[in-house]
């Protein structure tokens, strides 16, 4: 006779169950990617469910070499194609899901298994390079647990159940939480090793380095925040809320740009003096894949890391802001200018040909005036006396005389329409004159002290030199002085509301409008949280309960730490069994026991009890504790029963121990 050849558990095939549930975690594993990843990575995890359906019918063979390779090369072929054709964050992501899910294609035993789950757990990881809030930890948190609940599947035989892998995957998940809060609050943070370009496909978003009219009004639509400020003191008053971003010098007839940030000078010395009240403030800006940093009108002093400060006095990042940034300012309403000369000149150029017929326009218009302060007043009157619309939905005005054209007849635009002429106008009168980007007004927000700016306040104004000073002028609120009272939303809902979104105007609503806010709330919270967080922070609670801080004592507390998490895990799981106490009256009958032998087989407690009278001279004691114990099991609950069996057993001289194993048969 044959014996059955052994196979070492790693060797052994997968059974279903194991692979469905592989295949549902691998699934839920690749979704939140979509969102950042090309999309047709759904057509490789298609090919995955096909040839696990095949697997399923007891197709239980590899995929011939020819089928991989075509699928590696079509997936990398796509990448290309899908714009991942340099070394980035996207592209190295996009090539590990790649491999994470066209490894599924060979998975047909518990080893395959086992290595699919690790890439999981994995991924799970690199998910926190996208985004960092409480709900990217919440999907961390399931995606770990789920990639436990398939390790389980994937290594266990064919009896696997559900719900006994759900209960020990959430043990294992939660005594993990200890480990993860104390190696997050006390291990060192290590520079990387390495790093990967952080440019995302699609990252980009918020104000850019060039205005053309109309492109605000789409970036208006969104209601996605920007950053969030809390001030260290008294707040600006609301019509104050200009937040300053790029300053754009360069027009070339249609767009006016932001000189590079390679001109920058690395020191403040550029920035204005504050003359006036000094605003402290503080701001956390979300990633937008730009360097611009956003300030109230105008920043005096720039606090951060890696912060450049450029010629026109702006601040940006050093690098594009792929990850929530924070830096603290200060701003003051009046400031002096250092020396602007070189500024200036380059503040009043523009291109020879094109929007012949406003330039005419605006000489005309300037000789009947004497000073340029006259002018500007002269122009913001006439904003207010024609028919100028101020609208998300302005009309297209292409060509060469696009402003010419908004400004003498359609006459309906958005910011950028009215700063883009304004800013010609004055230029063609030799009055220097800037474009500002950046945003106006915000929420503020009671649950966290703070004002959160979101998209939709983008904005633009411009800037003039009046007597020495740049000057702020915004056209806008010429035409709609209620914007600068107002956020964007608010103002349309009352006036316009049928050019909100619907999603926008639900929030409009009290209730939503509050539960909106509370969430921010706790998002700038948690951004606190992260972003102000060092190790020293957690030394200091350290010292203020155990003293210094030695790494004697750091060693003691971490093993401390293991040790009470193993015995949480032990006793959770059956691993250890711990005693328990014994509840009357079996906890005087386990006395009795111990004292005077264990009952016979099949022995009742009456005869119990009668056996034990015949040979003792304790019989009426023992009499009355069987009549005690047998009250107590089926009579009325009285609590007077215990303490008479209390008297009886101190009669007889019995044990106070009352833990049980719970190996022995009492309940």
């Amino acid at each position: 006779m044959s014996e059955d050849k052994y196979i070492e558990p790693m060797q052994r095939g997968l059974h279903q169950q194991g692979l469905k549930a592989l295949l549902i975690v691998q699934f839920a594993t690749v979704l939140p990617f979509i969102e950042y990843l090309p999309p047709w990575l759904l057509v490789a995890f298609a090919l995955v469910v096909y040839w696990r359906r095949r697997v399923f019918r007891g197709h239980l063979q590899r995929p011939p070499k020819w089928m991989i390779i075509s699928a590696l090369v079509t997936g990398i072929g796509a990448m290309l194609l899908s714009g991942l054709n340099r070394y980035s964050l996207d592209s190295a992501v996009a090539f590990c899901v790649l491999g994470y899910l066209l490894k599924s294609l060979e998975v047909l035993r518990r080893r395959d298994g086992v290595f699919q789950v690790y890439l999981g757990y994995f991924l799970a990881g690199v998910f926190l390079l996208y985004r960092f809030d409480p709900v990217a930890g919440l999907i961390l948190v399931i995606l770990l647990f789920l990639n436990t609940v398939a390790l389980q599947a994937v290594t266990s035989e064919s009896h696997f159940k559900w719900g006994y892998s759900l209960k020990q995957s959430s043990i294992l998940i939660l005594a993990a939480i200890p480990v993860m809060l104390a190696g997050y609050l006390f291990f060192p943070r290590l520079p990387p090793l390495w790093q990967i370009p952080n440019e995302q496909r699609g990252a980009q978003t918020g104000m850019t380095d060039e205005i053309n009219p109309g492109e605000i009004a789409e970036l208006a639509r969104s209601r996605d925040p920007a950053f969030r400020v809390s001030f260290e003191g008294s707040q600006p008053p609301r019509d104050q809320w200009y937040w300053r971003g790029s300053t754009m010098s360069e027009f070339n007839g249609r767009s006016w740009k932001a000189k590079s940030t390679n001109s920058s000078v690395g020191r403040s010395s550029l920035l204005p003096a504050g003359v006036g009240q000094i605003y402290n403030y503080n701001v956390i800006a979300e990633k937008s894949g730009r360097e611009w940093l956003y300030f109230l009108d105008w920043p005096t002093q720039i606090t951060g890391r890696n912060i450049q400060i450029l010629a026109d006095g702006r601040g940006a990042a050093r690098e594009p802001l792929n990850n929530v940034f924070q830096y603290h300012a200060q701003s003051s309403f009046k400031v002096e200018w250092p020396d602007q000369k070189n500024m200036l000149v380059e503040n009043t150029k523009l291109p020879v040909n094109g929007n012949e017929e406003l330039r005419q326009w605006s000489l005309n218009q300037r000789a009947s005036v004497r000073t340029d302060k006259e002018f500007v007043a002269l122009l913001l009157n006439y904003i207010r006396s024609e028919k100028f619309y101020y609208t998300l939905k302005p009309p297209t005005y292409p060509g060469r005389h696009s402003l010419s054209d908004f400004w003498l007849n359609g006459r309906r635009g958005f910011c950028s329409h009215y700063a883009s002429s304004l800013g010609y106008i004055l230029r063609s009168v030799d009055i220097p004159t800037r474009l500002v980007g950046g945003y106006v007004g915000g929420k503020f927000n009671e649950n966290g002290n703070y004002i959160q700016v979101r998209q939709m306040e983008a904005h633009a104004w411009v800037e003039v030199w009046l007597n020495n000073h740049w000057v702020r002028i915004d056209p806008t609120a010429a035409v709609a002085p209620s914007r600068v009272q107002m956020n964007l939303d608010e103002l349309f809902s009352e006036t316009q509301p049928g050019e909100l979104n619907i999603f926008t105007r639900m929030n409009q609503f009290s209730a939503i409008n509050k539960l909106s806010m509370y969430w921010d709330s706790i998002q700038y919270q948690w951004q606190i949280l992260v972003l102000n967080y060092e190790n020293d922070t957690a030394i200091g609670w350290f010292e203020s309960a155990f003293g210094r801080f030695t790494p004697l004592k750091a060693a003691i507390a971490v093993l401390t730490l293991l040790a009470i998490v193993a015995l949480i895990l032990a006793a959770t799981s059956g691993m250890l069994i711990l005693p328990r106490i014994i509840p009357e009256p079996f906890r005087t009958l386990y006395r009795v026991e111990k004292k005077f032998g264990e009952r016979m087989p099949q022995e009742t407690i009456r005869q119990y009890f009668t056996r034990l009278g015949l040979s003792s001279k304790n019989n009426q004691e023992f009499a009355k504790l069987e009549g005690l114990i047998e009250k107590s099991l089926y009579g009325q609950p009285n609590n007077n029963i215990h303490s008479e069996l209390k008297l009886v057993g101190q009669k007889l001289g019995l044990s106070r121990r009352y833990f049980l194993s719970r190996n022995n048969n009492y309940r």
